[in-house]
């Protein structure tokens, strides 16, 4: 899901006026996690997760197609002293 604020950054960096469409990945733990039945809800005017737990940059960007899903892969490297129940995840 890519929030309307999310839409205007993508917009501006294919026209050349934003450096990068992502430069962090920040991991919270805020949310309530949905069930596998549960439909998601209209997260679009949301500007920051519930409770973040914390931000890292991002350090490769790549593009696959898995299975004929086409896909954009993100990678950072996440802490490992870090054990929280992750239930929510921004790109900034």
């Amino acid at each position: 899901m890519i929030t309307n604020i999310g839409k205007g950054i993508l917009a501006k960096y294919l026209i050349g006026q934003a450096p990068a469409y992502a430069s962090y990945i920040a991991v919270g733990c805020g949310a309530k996690p949905l069930n596998t039945t549960q439909p998601f809800a209209d997260y679009s005017n949301k500007e920051s997760l519930d409770f973040e737990m914390f931000r890292v940059p991002i350090v490769s960007r790549g593009y696959v197609n898995d299975g004929g899903v086409e896909k954009i892969v993100l990678t950072a490297e996440l802490p490992t002293d870090e054990r929280y129940e992750i239930s929510e995840v921004g790109i900034y």
